[in-house]
């Protein structure tokens, strides 16, 4: 094999985050009595939460910050009289128990379990990506995760890749593939590492970020490895 570690970013990679978001966000307000709308307040509440994660990058907040501050900025906007410390707790129990899939993921995984060593490097925060990865039909393929808020530093940090590379040698064999070029990619190219775009949905590149590699389909990721 090309590659003798193979970093995997988890949600829009791998994991099917836009449904498993969109199912916690329905059960947490149904619970508390929000029926109506609720599609269009999920558009609203993600272009909230899209900013807060790129703020989150950035390192201006906190993950523990983060939290409770997306939805206080939603409620807000949206005049909703909810309580974003009781909710937030709810809404990330949803998350953690969604397991849902990208096409392709476990049949790529799996051809490259033996192969080389898998990780899955993640930003998401700790109690959702521990119970929901370890519940998923990938943790069997799996010999590490790393998450920022248990590393402390978020991709793109330098920080982040050190922590990996401090257990695992093989920065001159590595690669990742993510579908986020400003984290993903940005953070494995200032690193020094391979990187490739997971790109499912063709979009146009227009960041100034250049991955090494391009996909739209995870198994292309087999004539890239070996």
């Amino acid at each position: 094999m090309k590659y003798k570690l193979v970093l995997f970013d988890a949600d829009g990679t791998l994991f099917d985050f836009d449904t498993t978001e969109m199912e916690a966000f329905e059960k947490t307000f149904k619970q508390f009595g929000v029926s109506e709308n609720l599609q269009q307040l999920h558009k609203e509440y993600e272009i909230i939460n899209m900013a807060i994660w790129r703020d989150f990058e950035q390192k201006k907040i906190t993950s523990e910050k983060l939290r409770i501050e997306r939805f206080q900025r939603f409620f807000t906007k949206e005049d909703l009289q909810l309580d974003p410390k009781v909710i937030s707790p709810i809404y990330l129990k949803y998350l953690s128990e969604g397991t849902h899939l990208l096409p392709g993921a476990e049949k790529i995984v799996s051809f490259l379990f033996g192969k080389c060593e898998l990780a899955l490097a993640t930003n998401g925060l700790a109690d959702v990506q521990n119970p929901r990865f370890a519940d998923s039909e990938l943790a069997k393929y799996f010999q590490h995760i790393f998450i920022s808020e248990e590393i402390g530093h978020p991709k793109p940090d330098p920080e982040f890749f050190q922590h990996i590379f401090a257990k695992l040698p093989h920065k001159e064999s590595a690669i990742i593939i993510g579908d986020n070029l400003t984290s993903d990619i940005k953070g494995g190219n200032d690193f020094g590492i391979d990187t490739c775009w997971y790109n499912p949905n063709k979009y146009n590149n227009n960041s100034g970020i250049s991955p090494k590699f391009e996909i739209n389909d995870l198994s292309e990721l087999k004539r890239i490895v070996k």
